[in-house]
């Protein structure tokens, strides 16, 4: 009998240990007690309770209060019964489209005023003396000199004549070149020519300004 009062003495104190808890009604357990069986022997009955209980579908939500759709279905459906589109009436919708549609013709830019175009021009870049040739001869040579400084891309070039000093005839040349610049000038070769000195008479050469761009 007192072997056996002895262990109920001991099963009572053991008792009373387990019971023992936190004011947050956590367990205190003892330094020598396996934690992990004490857990999971806890743990069991609410295992067991999610287990047998039913699941249940909870539906997610944002922040708004919208719920997600499920994964694997379609953000919108599409009837069948809707028509499918023709492509001749599309077709015909289309071309009235562009009938009613006003074209308007593309504005073309002002064209830059013959003074200002001058001015971007450089000084003059080659020369040519016509001073002593006859005028059939100084036709051709400056026919052919003017061609060459347009197809090497030269802008401004000053073509010699003469004043006349030393012929009875007066000063022939510059009526010559001056005939002949203007009718290149129609044939849009050269842009425009001016005298050295501003007036015919009294200058020696011509400047001349070769048409490069439109």
């Amino acid at each position: 009998m007192g072997y056996n009062a002895h262990t109920m003495t001991k099963e009572i104190k053991k008792k009373k240990r387990l019971q023992k808890s936190t004011k947050n009604g956590l367990p205190i357990l003892d330094a020598d007690r396996d934690y992990l069986t004490v857990f999971q022997k806890s743990q069991q009955p609410q295992l067991q309770n999610e287990l047998t209980a039913s699941p249940e579908k909870k539906e997610s939500k944002n922040k708004h209060g919208v719920p997600f759709l499920a994964t694997g279905l379609s953000h919108c459906s599409i009837s069948d019964d809707l028509p499918e589109p023709d492509d001749e009436d599309f077709e015909t919708l289309l071309v009235q489209y562009d009938q009613k549609r006003e074209i308007k013709p593309l504005k073309k830019a002002d064209p830059v005023p013959l003074k200002k175009r001058l001015k971007r021009y450089p000084p003059v870049e080659v020369e040519l003396d016509l001073h002593g040739l006859s005028s059939i001869v100084a036709r051709i040579k400056l026919k052919s000199f003017l061609l060459t400084c347009k197809n090497q891309g030269i802008f401004t070039a000053r073509v010699i004549v003469g004043k006349g000093l030393h012929s009875n005839e007066g000063p022939v040349l510059p009526g010559i070149v001056e005939d002949l610049l203007g009718q290149l000038k129609a044939q849009e070769l050269v842009l425009s020519y001016e005298w050295d000195k501003k007036k015919k008479l009294k200058s020696g050469a011509v400047i001349v300004y070769l048409k490069q761009f439109d």
